[in-house]
């Protein structure tokens, strides 16, 4: 897991030196609101979803939650529909502190914290827009995603 995260790193350097060669310093508004960094116009588009796609598979997310139907061990709910519920920033809330939301029917796994509240601490603050900001796409209504109840 270390190779790979120093793997995604390079790969997000890289990103950052062509994103600057492109002109990418000139801030616009993308995916993100509220207090969260700002996003470029070049990173607004696929480079920046790619990224959102890495965190989930760099913090293991697919290992509770089931996406795309591939991951999930019935431990968190399933997200394919996620975006039609919450707002990128009330995803980003969930992602920075677990217990502000809780999925129906997942009462006893938000009791008991399941959902570690790590990701603060692991994730720099625009992994986690990028993040939030994919799963945000995830809007498949045929998809039965629980509803998120808001906690906090």
């Amino acid at each position: 897991m270390i190779a790979r995260a120093k793997s995604l790193d390079e790969q997000v350097k890289a990103l950052e030196i062509r994103l600057r060669a492109l002109g990418g310093d000139q801030v616009t508004k993308g995916p993100t609101t509220g207090d969260s960094p700002p996003v470029t116009a070049s990173v607004a588009t696929g480079d920046f979803m790619k990224l959102g796609e890495e965190q989930w598979q760099l913090q293991e997310c697919y290992n509770c939650h089931k996406l795309k139907g591939e991951g999930g061990k019935k431990r968190g709910p399933e997200l394919d529909n996620i975006g039609t519920y919450l707002t990128v920033d009330d995803i980003k809330q969930k992602i920075l502190d677990p217990k502000s939301f809780m999925a129906e029917g997942f009462e006893k796994e938000w009791e008991k914290g399941k959902m570690p509240d790590k990701y603060k601490d692991l994730m720099e603050p625009g992994d986690v827009v990028a993040l939030a900001s994919w799963l945000g796409t995830f809007k498949n209504t045929s998809v039965n995603t629980p509803k998120p109840i808001k906690k906090k």
